[in-house]
């Protein structure tokens, strides 16, 4: 009910629902996004403490795989990518 609530509120004031956002989550993390798409993302963050807190996450493990491999392995990065968009579809709900 409060994704809900959140999702409506974010859709009224003209950010993006906190699936949209998951969905570029990645991208953005990677730098991949046009600077208004970034902009988006990076506004619906500053007001979404969930979302904020998966993209700390993201951050982490891509940081952990770096640190741990030298580089990220992509086949992870696809399967984090593809985690981010099955969130953002609603096919994985909290």
């Amino acid at each position: 009910m409060m994704r809900l609530y959140a999702d409506l509120k974010n859709r009224l004031l003209g950010r993006l629902t906190c699936a949209e956002t998951l969905v570029l989550l990645q991208q953005y993390l990677d730098g991949e996004l046009s600077a208004e798409d970034a902009k988006a993302v990076a506004l619906h963050l500053d007001h979404c403490t969930m979302c904020d807190e998966e993209s700390a996450i993201y951050r982490e493990i891509k940081i952990s795989i770096a640190k741990a491999s030298g580089t990220a392995d992509q086949s992870i990065i696809k399967r984090l990518e593809a985690f981010g968009e099955r969130v953002g579809n609603g096919e994985i709900v909290d």
